[in-house]
């Protein structure tokens, strides 16, 4: 399916690797300039298809240099067609265990970049009439699981606050949608489930049973299959979809809401 992407510039934050750096590689695919944001990358521009992936150092932890980080791309690059906000995973810990520094850190990490980025491209994309803002969340928004409680409260905010900026940018013509991630094979899945293994005395594999089974498709995602529904809700393709918060689970959520 022809997206109609090409030629536009794409910001994706946490794009080194697993989800992220899937949706960097689908947008470049595309015809887009994407400025893959991360802590640990580096090196020269990198052709994909018909597009590029332009590496771009930058630490969402960093309040101040993320707050200037969307003029930063307009100023290089000319234009912010496209935002895509994914953020790193907290700590996985029941809820008792958790102390302040596990919930100030999670705010740093999934909340306050989010609001800054987004009401900064946000303003960007009104004065300019087009845009279309993604954020990255979880299906823990809706349907939290133990041990999961910093990702789900604070995804749970970002995603209300991307819900009220997607009513409010609708009439300039701005686009703002959520994609909830189930269960994805990247390298924080496959640390979790040997994290349980660890704490449960079981193999890693009865681990991944354990997630599976709850699937109705009876496998994990592929970070690609993420990317592939972020390429076609940033597009013109998707240009009456606003608002919506979109599992890509395998439907291992059952409840419609």
């Amino acid at each position: 399916m022809y997206l109609g992407l090409e030629n536009g510039v794409a910001l994706v934050t946490a794009a080194s690797r697993g989800i992220g750096r899937a949706t960097a590689e689908r947008l470049a695919a595309e015809g887009m300039t994407v400025v893959a944001a991360a802590r640990s990358v580096g090196g020269a521009p990198e052709a994909v298809g018909t597009g590029r992936i332009v590496p771009y150092t930058h630490d969402l932890g960093d309040a101040a240099a993320t707050a200037d980080l969307v003029e930063k791309v307009v100023a290089e690059f000319g234009a912010l067609d496209v935002l895509v906000l994914n953020t790193p995973g907290p700590r996985i810990l029941p809820a008792l265990d958790t102390g302040w520094d596990d919930w100030t850190t999670a705010h740093d990490l999934l909340l306050r970049p989010v609001v800054q980025l987004a009401t900064a491209a946000g303003r960007r994309m009104r004065d300019k009439g087009s845009g279309s803002i993604i954020l990255l969340s979880s299906t823990w928004v809706r349907q939290p699981a133990s041990g999961g409680v910093l990702s789900a409260s604070y995804r749970s905010a970002a995603s209300a606050f991307v819900k009220t900026i997607a009513t409010e940018l609708a009439p300039s013509g701005v686009r703002v949608n959520q994609v909830m991630p189930g269960a994805t094979g990247t390298d924080r899945m496959q640390g979790i489930v040997e994290m349980k293994s660890k704490n449960n005395g079981t193999t890693v594999e009865e681990e991944i049973d354990k997630v599976v089974a709850d699937i109705p498709v009876r496998r994990w995602g592929e970070a690609s299959e993420i990317a592939d529904v972020v390429a076609f809700l940033a597009s013109p393709r998707a240009s009456f979809i606003t608002g919506t918060a979109l599992p890509v689970d395998g439907g291992a959520i059952r409840a419609g809401h």
